[in-house]
């Protein structure tokens, strides 16, 4: 007895059928990994800002001296915070398109370019006692390069009631100027932050993509 079979359905409609099942399963785990990376990210953000020189100097360094900052520590957990809260993932769902595939894009943003979403908190300034103005030493941080800052003044190193710190105060000399240390300072498109975040590009991505490799 011979048994014969015909398909009446073409390989492109057997595949989109196939893809229309698996697509509610693909669809889940791809919102899985979603959550998964909207986690993560930020705790490598936070290990790769926290391994760098500068935030060593400016918890007990020469920077902390420098730009003054006493509290330095809560300051910087505070700008971690804001930088953690805005990364966004951009996610497109999962969808069948045309020859039965599944296809599927996401975008992740991390800091922003411009720096714009913590330059003005009160986490990027420091707040002088008997004035009104603030000290926006993360601008001079991330922005300013080694360029003169506040003119006819130096660094004195060594204890002094007048210090924020306790350890270091600015002093009027004629000649002088003061700017950030120039192994610290950094430009718009090269800083403290995008070192960091440079250094870890290669966990980043092993991280995404173990949260989304089937």
């Amino acid at each position: 007895m011979k048994i014969s079979l015909k398909l009446l359905e073409t390989d492109q409609q057997i595949s989109l059928k196939i893809a229309n099942a698996l697509l509610p399963d693909i669809r889940k785990y791809m919102s899985a990994s979603m959550e998964k990376i909207k986690k993560g990210l930020p705790l490598i953000l936070n290990a790769s800002i926290m391994s760098t020189p500068e935030y060593s100097s400016l918890i007990s360094g020469e920077l902390r001296y420098e730009l003054g900052i006493p509290n330095a520590e809560s300051k910087i957990a505070g700008l971690i915070d804001v930088w953690s809260k805005n990364i966004y993932v951009v996610y497109t769902p999962p969808a069948v398109i045309a020859g039965g595939k599944i296809k599927t894009q996401f975008s992740v943003s991390m800091v922003k370019v411009d720096f714009s979403d913590v330059l003005y908190s009160s986490y990027a300034e420091l707040k002088y006692s008997s004035k009104k103005n603030a000290l926006p030493w993360l601008e001079w941080l991330l922005l300013r390069g080694s360029v003169p800052i506040i003119k006819e003044h130096e660094i004195v190193i060594g204890p002094n009631r007048r210090s924020r710190t306790g350890l270091a105060v600015m002093k009027q000399k004629d000649g002088q100027t003061w700017s950030v240390p120039k192994r610290y300072s950094g430009t718009i498109g090269d800083n403290w932050i995008t070192r960091a975040i440079d250094s870890s590009n290669s966990e980043i991505l092993g991280f995404i993509q173990k949260a989304i490799q089937l």
